[in-house]
């Protein structure tokens, strides 16, 4: 349910003073307070790998910010982070603190500044890994205000595609689906067995999107920016219907084959079948969004939501898919978002 998220506490100069002291990090040393922090940063997470110090900076008043980064992961030492764990996260932060500054009154003024919701969901299957990759080439290229992103850069920064990865991002939010454990090889950080076999479906909440659902007004929810408060299932899976699944849809992948089959044997009128596999192929042909360069906006929904009752997915597997890897893939893949 929950993986990274982000705290800023208000902390005071000599509490600041006292944790770089701590970890011998001389602040006259360095020009900028950032490279005193990155440093800091780096001394903590040898003891303490689950924490992060991701920035920090004076107020008017002389106090400072402090923003910790936290996996609730590795602080848990598990791959499922359920709801009812909160207490135990909220412990683990407070020793964090109290080790630190010898109390842990600092969190119960802390503002969540970013909270990464996911959804973990194992394929055993290479080849099956492969093939959903290449299915979301055919993705929306952007949903409410998220575009998707194809390529990036690698540590030489020239051109890299994502091959077992997809990137949709605006300034409030992202979702990023990728293969954990292909992550954890690029990086070169040791696969946990919680890692192995692992497509994620990560929804990332930022600072912007937070501050939005802070209000009372205009599209706000009046949701305090309190860990607890986003540390909810029910809320996780609100998020995971309204984010995630308008882009990666439901209903399985087949092969057209498969999938005409399906729809013939449904009760719909036969030229609603026709037009069905018709939307079908131009998607094959195109992607998920060039049936609307050729119908209406409610049309093309209620296509969508017409194989979603059959259970097929917009997205069909192309019939004589051939990769440097295999020559051959199934007739069928369960889609593996499924909340």
């Amino acid at each position: 349910m929950i993986h990274t998220f982000e705290l800023m506490i208000f902390i005071s100069y000599e509490d600041f003073q006292h944790i770089c002291f701590k970890y011998d990090v001389n602040l006259n040393k360095f020009r900028y307070v950032r490279a005193a922090v990155k440093e800091l940063n780096r001394k903590i997470k040898k003891f303490f790998p689950a924490y992060a110090v991701v920035r920090s900076w004076e107020q008017p008043n002389g106090d400072w910010n402090l923003q910790l980064k936290i996996d609730a992961v590795k602080l848990l030492n598990r791959g499922t982070i359920k709801e009812e764990d909160y207490d135990l996260v909220e412990s683990d932060i407070r020793k964090f603190l109290t080790r630190h500054f010898g109390h842990s009154d600092y969190f119960d003024s802390h503002t969540l500044t970013r909270i990464d919701y996911r959804l973990d969901i194992e394929l055993s299957d290479k080849k099956d890994r492969e093939l959903l990759f290449h299915l979301l080439e055919k993705y929306t290229v952007k949903f409410a205000y998220k575009e998707k992103i194809k390529w990036g850069k690698d540590e030489n920064d020239n051109p890299k595609k994502y091959e077992t990865s997809q990137y949709h991002k605006c300034k409030s939010t992202e979702l990023i689906i990728y293969s954990k454990e292909d992550e954890r090889i690029a990086n070169a950080e040791e696969i946990q067995p919680y890692d192995e076999n692992i497509i994620r479906y990560e929804l990332r909440l930022k600072n912007n999107h937070l501050n939005s659902m802070k209000r009372q007004d205009k599209g706000g929810r009046g949701r305090t920016k309190m860990l607890k408060t986003y540390f909810s299932y029910q809320l996780w899976k609100e998020y995971m219907e309204k984010h995630v699944l308008p882009i990666v849809h439901a209903g399985d992948y087949y092969k057209i084959t498969e999938a005409e089959k399906i729809i013939t044997n449904s009760s719909f009128s036969k030229r609603k079948k026709e037009s069905l596999r018709e939307f079908l192929v131009m998607i094959s042909k195109g992607s998920i969004d060039t049936p609307k360069k050729h119908m209406s906006l409610p049309t093309y929904r209620q296509y969508i939501r017409d194989l979603t009752s059959l259970g097929i997915s917009p997205i069909l597997i192309p019939k004589n898919l051939v990769t440097k890897n295999y020559k051959a893939f199934p007739n069928c893949l369960k889609n593996p978002f499924k909340i």
